[in-house]
């Protein structure tokens, strides 16, 4: 039998009109995708405008799943509040008997009861609910342990009538946004800093399905970008489920750059010979667009002239999500969502191995094409793509590792 232990509400979906429909299967389908994964004895399903995540009975028992499901909950695309739901019968006296217990959980903070009825015949009107509700909580809380208020407080104690039952709970916060897949796919162009998993994880929040491409410079620097890649796509899944990551080693075109070009265009003609090869790695997965961590006048590549000099090697469109934002910033947000550590931890950059003393703030793109159609870059990226190693996440956890050849003689792409 099934029991509704987690209630989820969502923001933007609930905008989005004739296909607002769509855009809730596919939060429910990554819920469910995250249950599965995780073998909790849980279902999401859809009902009333709200999501219910059920006990469907079994193994492992409530105290095992529900700390690890309140983390992912907290930073899951599309899911603006959830609470952890205590049932009652619908009449007032057993909705009191859950008054102890939602007292034990704003004991030290204020808080507002709110009600809401789906169910209009019930007898009592939701401010009546709500005034009747707060009391029993105050006699079942020590004197002056509780402190309500109308606004400005710390914890909401939400009440919903609905059509076999009254459900109880406090709201906790999500992060909104839509739910990952229902707004396409891009391949991101990841380093082992923290600009570019902000950017990736700023972009599933807004419903992309993100699929990262690393470019390395194996075997002259050490493998500390490599595996901080792949723990930073690692961890990228645990928000998105699925992920590939494409490893590629671009050692030979960085010496052929660095050999056969300008000096001060060479990190402008590096990056632009980058999102070539992402270019062709999102032809291959049907993605439409790419990603990129760029902050503006961030470093020097990323002045607007540079920008426009690099995005020109690409037909696809680029999205910056964190275009305006400085470092501070988007170091906060990689503490929030749990990339700083990793991306604070020293290595190699594949660019910083071959910067100019003096780099270009202002590339021309005249200049940039004429010093780049002094080279043969062409058979070299086709070989980097070919060498790619490719690595399958799932949830948080590595799943298979392949390289372009072997999954290409195995009948894949």
């Amino acid at each position: 039998m099934k029991t509704p232990r987690v209630i989820i509400h969502y923001d933007e979906i609930a905008l989005k009109g004739g296909r607002r429909r769509a855009f809730e299967d596919r939060l429910v389908a990554n819920l469910n995708a995250l249950i599965t994964a995780r073998g909790w004895p849980l279902r999401a399903r859809n009902a009333w405008g709200r999501i219910f995540i059920d006990q469907m009975g079994g193994q492992p028992p409530e105290e095992e799943w529900r700390a690890p499901l309140r983390e992912s909950l907290g930073l899951f695309p599309g899911v603006a509040n959830f609470g952890f739901i205590e049932t009652a019968q619908k009449d007032m006296a057993a909705l009191r008997a859950l008054a102890p217990k939602m007292a034990e959980h704003v004991i030290g903070h204020t808080f507002r009861v709110t009600a809401r009825r789906t169910d209009k015949s019930f007898p009592l009107k939701s401010f009546e609910i709500e005034r009747d509700f707060a009391a029993a909580m105050f006699r079942a809380a020590p004197d002056g342990a509780l402190q309500a208020a109308m606004r400005d407080y710390e914890r909401a104690v939400h009440i919903e009538v609905l059509s076999d039952n009254i459900v109880v709970y406090v709201k906790e916060p999500g992060i909104g946004g839509l739910a990952v897949g229902s707004s396409g796919d891009a391949v991101s162009l990841l380093s082992a800093g923290f600009d570019s998993p902000v950017a990736s994880f700023m972009m599933m929040k807004r419903g992309v399905r993100v699929w990262p491409i690393h470019f390395h410079a194996a075997p002259l620097v050490s493998d500390e970008s490599l595996e901080a890649a792949r723990e930073l796509a690692q961890h990228l899944s645990t928000f998105q489920g699925k992920l590939r990551l494409a490893l590629v080693p671009v050692l030979p075109l960085q010496e052929h750059i660095r050999d056969h070009a300008p000096e001060h265009l060479r990190i402008v003609l590096l990056r632009r010979s980058f999102m070539r090869l992402a270019t062709a790695h999102a032809g291959q997965l049907r993605a439409p667009a790419l990603i990129t961590g760029d902050s503006v006048g961030q470093v020097a590549s990323q002045t607007l002239e540079n920008m426009r000099a690099i995005e020109q090697a690409t037909e696809l469109p680029v999205l910056r999500p964190l275009s305006g934002l400085n470092k501070r910033e988007i170091i906060d947000i990689a503490r929030a969502i749990g990339t700083e550590a990793v991306s604070a931890r020293p290595c190699d950059d594949t660019c910083a191995l071959f910067v100019p003393k003096s780099p270009e703030t202002k590339a021309r793109l005249d200049k940039v094409i004429a010093a780049e159609a002094r080279l043969d870059l062409a058979p070299l990226e086709a070989r980097a793509l070919q060498d790619a190693e490719i690595v399958m996440f799932e949830w948080g956890k590595e799943c298979a590792i392949a390289s372009r050849e072997r999954k290409k003689s195995a009948g894949g792409s």
